[in-house]
């Protein structure tokens, strides 16, 4: 009996002890301390986060688990304390702070066949007499512009808003509050302090100070920054080119364009220049390659206006199909936003400028051979014509004439005689005029009766009743 009392003594040490230190003893997956620090002083609230509730620990949309806080220090379970201890779910929160609440807590997730455990540090420090945290945040402020100061308490605010909790926030510079929108000064919203104009005095201690209610508790949680003045400072990139354009190139050919960028600002802007085509990055910088990317220069300006141009060339060395009716993005990476300009690419319109020339060329070469070949065989073109074509020449009017034309010449025994000219005016003439033309002449000569043409009267009273026109032959003296 008394071995039984004493074995089973034994057992139930063991059983506390277990249960008491039972995060420690369990096989649990150990993620160790977390990287990331909780900084409080005594008297605001403070909240601590597990990163355990993650899909890159397990399934925690389908498997059941359940969570439990633990302090290291005691080994004991945390649990909600009135106005001291609140625990929802992956999130410990301190309503309270105290100097005793510095130290490590535990998390562990169950599932039904495993754990998983990691710690998170709460560190509190003492207050100082100054106004604002003991630890401060770095932020930069550039001078001559409008900068922001944003509030490290984002986190804090997910949470509320997860919750359906509302908060609201005030700034404080040194322990002076800064009321929205007085001053340079404007609330831009619940993160976010705009500073117009940056001047050197504006450096120094920025406070951002959360207020909320949460398990009955209405508290406050501060972060201090310390603000510090830039020199050196750059605003939004501006694209410049390409400008939203139509680009028309030749198929086969070569082709860049330039992407250019201005960053108002003083000092080397910490700005990149990427080019993008279907979606991809262009990231071939080699020649080689058929499409690629020049390595980005660099250049300050002064004037008109303080900044930097950037410059990054798109090369394609020979143009196919595929490159055509896409749109080639130039896209600027900066803390300050994400400018971009795009031109589209298309197949050149046909070049009907040479055919229409070569057409006019032709034409214009034909009629001067056309008007060359008009003057030098002008009377055969014509004979031609009255040859192929007769009944076009058939004279139907001699307006009451017979003859068509009276033709003269130095007759025998007459001054001027000649006989090449009468060979000309008996043979030659007839032949051409009144069997290759159609014409009807009258020779003299050949048609005229002996007697006719002694009156000068008579004959000119002749000619006009019967002859259309008079061709007179003469022939040339030469002299000597």
């Amino acid at each position: 009996m008394g071995l039984t009392s004493a074995l089973g003594s034994v057992l139930f040490v063991l059983g506390l002890s277990g249960i008491c230190t039972g995060f420690v003893q369990e096989n649990c997956t150990n993620y160790k301390l977390q990287f990331e620090r909780i900084y409080s002083v005594p008297g605001d609230m403070a909240m601590l986060n597990s990163t355990l509730v993650s899909p890159d620990v397990f399934n925690f949309t389908t498997v059941p688990y359940n969570i439990t806080w633990y302090d290291s220090k005691t080994g004991q379970e945390m649990s909600n304390q009135t106005g001291r201890i609140l625990v929802k779910e992956e999130t410990l929160w301190f309503l309270n702070v105290t100097l005793d609440d510095n130290g490590e807590y535990v998390t562990i997730v169950r599932t039904p066949f495993r754990c998983y455990r990691q710690a998170t540090k709460l560190i509190v420090d003492s207050l100082t007499g100054e106004c604002g945290r003991p630890r401060k945040v770095d932020q930069t402020l550039m001078n001559g512009v409008a900068d922001t100061l944003s509030c490290p308490l984002k986190d804090y605010m997910s949470k509320l808003d997860s919750y359906n909790i509302s908060s609201s926030i005030k700034w404080y510079k040194g322990c002076e509050h800064i009321v929205d929108g007085t001053g340079k000064y404007s609330y831009r919203d619940m993160t976010t302090l705009m500073i117009q104009r940056v001047e050197p005095q504006n450096n120094g201690s920025y406070t951002c100070t959360l207020t909320f209610t949460l398990g009955g508790i209405t508290g406050s949680v501060s972060e201090t920054i310390d603000a510090r003045i830039r020199e050196v400072y750059s605003l939004v990139p501006q694209v410049r080119e390409p400008a939203s354009e139509i680009i028309k190139a030749e198929i086969g050919s070569s082709f860049s364009k330039r992407c250019l960028v201005f960053v108002p600002g003083v000092g080397k802007p910490f700005v990149s220049i990427l080019w993008i085509a279907r979606d991809k990055f262009i990231r071939n910088t080699q020649p080689s390659d058929r499409v690629y990317t020049s390595q980005t220069s660099f250049n300050i300006q002064d004037v008109p206006d303080k900044g930097a141009w950037l410059e990054r060339l798109l090369i394609i060395s020979e143009l196919r199909e595929e490159d055509f009716h896409i749109n080639y993005t130039c896209r600027s990476y900066s803390s300050r936003g994400h400018p971009e300009g795009y031109f589209t690419l298309l197949p050149a319109d046909p070049n009907i400028i040479l055919p229409i020339g070569s057409v006019l060329g032709g034409v214009t070469v034909l009629f001067i051979i056309g008007v060359v070949i008009y003057y030098l065989f002008k009377v055969d073109i014509v004979l031609w014509f009255r040859r192929v074509f007769p009944v076009l020449y058939t004279n139907k009017d001699l307006d009451g004439k017979l003859y068509d034309a009276y033709v003269a010449y130095p007759q025998r025994c007459a001054v001027g005689f000649s006989k090449e000219v009468e060979t000309f005016a008996l043979h030659t003439l007839p032949q051409v005029l009144e069997k290759a033309c159609g014409y009807k002449l009258f020779i003299a000569g050949r048609d005229c009766l002996p007697g006719h043409g002694k009156s000068p009267t008579w004959w000119r009273k002749l000619c006009l009743m019967v002859f259309a026109r008079v061709i007179v032959l003469v022939a040339s003296r030469s002299k000597c």
